[in-house]
């Protein structure tokens, strides 16, 4: 089982922005300042185990990677399932947007092999919630995510098994009535399920209590500019020179 180490830059920040677009701008490096670049190295090196360059993505806004997995499995280079450790700022599995209302209503019933291009964009896959995506299309085995002081809390209730905010798996539900969601936001234990996902181990843990306990076979790297101060772009720079290994086409 291959191994991906997912970053985005906003977790090398003192403080977490949320429910920001893309016409919101870069952050004010003095109200989210950026890590020392001795404690990303330390943090990378120490906890993750990263010592040299490996195959990966680099991409501005996280939702590309959707993309960028679905090439890369086609083209024999990352073989699904795999597990993905997820370090971030932001859990990525839908909260803030409502693209889980068409995945759980529309995209579930479409066989897997048929998920693998949703409808992008408003009300569909994103920056919030592509690894809800990918676990549609059965892509990942296990997620991990790993949260800065700032983050943490914030795995859509939709999308974990029986709607447990305290649930150790993920499990997409399939939903037929978009009323029936919608009358049920409070309340999902009450919805009638078409059918379940198969389940897929969540954890969730803050910086300081994760090691890596396995090697890593790929890195991806966001910038996600509306959630990143420029001040940080040298972070992005550092990881991307440093750990990263581009493919030709890139």
């Amino acid at each position: 089982m291959q191994r991906i180490l997912d970053l985005d830059l906003d977790f090398f920040l003192d403080d977490t922005a949320i429910l920001r677009g893309p016409d919101d701008g870069r952050l004010d490096g003095e109200d989210f300042p950026p890590w020392q670049l001795e404690e990303v190295l330390a943090f990378l090196h120490g906890q993750c185990g990263l010592r040299q360059p490996l195959p990966g993505f680099v991409v501005e806004n996280h939702g590309e990677l959707f993309a960028r997995w679905r090439e890369a499995i086609d083209a024999g280079r990352l073989t699904a399932p795999f597990h993905v450790t997820h370090v971030d700022a932001h859990a990525d599995l839908g909260l803030g947007d409502s693209g889980y209302v068409y995945l759980m209503t529309s995209l579930l019933f479409e066989a897997p092999e048929d998920r693998r291009y949703p409808k992008a964009g408003e009300g569909g896959l994103g920056d919030g919630n592509y690894l809800a995506f990918a676990i549609a299309c059965r892509w990942l085995t296990d997620l991990a995510y790993v949260f800065n002081d700032g983050g943490g809390d914030d795995a859509l209730l939709y999308v974990l098994e029986g709607f447990d905010p305290q649930a150790q798996n993920i499990q997409l539900a399939a939903v037929r009535s978009r009323r029936e969601l919608s009358e049920n936001l409070t309340t999902p234990k009450n919805l009638t399920l078409e059918h379940l996902e198969p389940p897929v181990p969540f954890t969730a843990m803050g910086w300081r209590d994760f090691q890596a306990d396995h090697p890593y076979d790929f890195v991806c790297l966001a910038r996600s500019p509306p959630y990143t101060p420029p001040e940080s772009d040298a972070i992005f720079d550092e990881i991307r020179g440093r750990f990263i290994m581009e493919p030709a086409s890139s």
